[in-house]
């Protein structure tokens, strides 16, 4: 019932498939993500990374237990080797080889210790999805990280949360839940509230202006803390978090007044209809403490997981009832029903018609 409630559960973009340190050169690893089998390889000659599918198309044998040879992935079967285009690049045995023939591939991006896979589904009438298309856009380059302003400083394996990766796309629009679900102040990386603290949200959500960055969408977020019933605005500190498509990429910039700045990366993979595999990846100016990025990191994990017992036990409501305060959530679903070939199949009525109960 559940799954049934929801659009498609692989919605196109960028999603993180691995850590960089987690595929050496000549490494392959395989991955089942995005309704896919999927082998992720290294080359051995210049360190570049791969993916093609997961199984030879001579006689279907599983390419990841294979070799990386002079940049081709090896099949361990007939020895067959593929290129990282799809190409079958060498056949021991063959005088002639397959020209025409493409093993399906995905374009990569490796950047900020991460290794990012653009997933593109198949449009309306086809069987697959065709991979060999460009992304319609790429992934960004970050220039605080690029520069080297900002320095890497920890990462978060959360494990699989059971929702659909639309949820945590509307969360962000979803105002009126935050004084119920993250008003209250808890112990970082814990469940553990802290008595006599309240957080007061000053939130907004907007969409990207320029017509070639449509995939862009913003949330941003005051956050002061009312202690002992009295508003200390000194505490005041902001967040500006940045959607690169589908919510498979997020980033979260902090800003801590006369300390400095914090970027943290949030992924979703999609590993099954409902269920996303959740990292957290970070990184600070080089003065900040490390208890204090500790504790603004924690503090974010930890209003998250207060999220996260929501989401892994709704449905999805096509036509949800709204009132007038409620925030721009069809607007959000119109945003969101870009990233299917054809929609997705998302309803995208007018709020106030809703809410009229039409």
């Amino acid at each position: 019932m559940r799954e049934r409630s929801y659009p498609p559960p692989y919605p196109d973009g960028w999603y993180r498939v691995a850590l960089s340190s987690e595929l050496r050169r000549g490494d392959r690893r395989y991955l089942e993500c995005l309704g896919q089998e999927i082998v992720l390889y290294r080359s051995d000659v210049d360190d570049s990374v791969h993916a093609m599918g997961a199984f030879c198309p001579h006689l279907g044998a599983k390419l990841s237990d294979g070799c990386v040879k002079a940049g081709n992935l090896q099949c361990p079967f007939h020895g067959w080797e593929f290129a990282g285009d799809g190409r079958v690049a060498h056949i021991p045995y063959a005088k002639r080889l397959p020209v025409r023939a493409r093993q399906p591939t995905w374009p990569v991006c490796e950047r900020y210790g991460q290794i990012f896979l653009y997933h593109r589904g198949a449009a309306a009438g086809a069987c697959k999805p065709d991979t060999s298309q460009d992304p319609p856009y790429a992934f960004p380059h970050i220039p605080d990280l690029d520069d080297g302003r900002l320095v890497y400083r920890g990462k978060h394996n959360a494990g699989t949360v059971h929702m659909h990766l639309l949820e945590f796309a509307e969360n962000s629009v979803d105002f009126q839940h935050f004084s119920p679900l993250h008003g209250k102040m808890f112990v970082p990386w814990t469940k553990i509230r802290v008595p006599g603290i309240e957080i007061i949200h000053e939130a907004a959500w907007e969409l990207e202006t320029d017509p070639n960055l449509r995939h862009l969408a913003y949330f941003k977020n005051n956050a002061i803390l009312k202690i002992l019933g009295r508003t200390i605005q000194r505490t005041r500190a902001s967040a500006k978090i940045t959607f690169y498509g589908p919510a498979g990429v997020v980033t979260f910039r902090f800003t801590i007044p006369d300390m400095g700045e914090m970027l943290m990366f949030q992924t979703h993979l999609p590993t099954a209809p409902l269920a996303q595999q959740v990292d957290f990846h970070w990184f600070a100016e080089p003065k900040i403490p490390s208890l204090l990025v500790s504790y603004v990191i924690g503090n974010w994990v930890a209003q998250w997981q207060n999220d996260v017992g929501i989401w892994e036990n709704k449905i999805h409501r096509d036509r949800p009832l709204l009132v007038q305060e409620d925030g721009p959530i069809m607007r959000l679903r119109r945003w969101f029903s870009q990233f299917y070939p054809d929609g997705g199949g998302i309803k995208v009525a007018a709020p106030e018609a809703v809410a009229a109960g039409e």
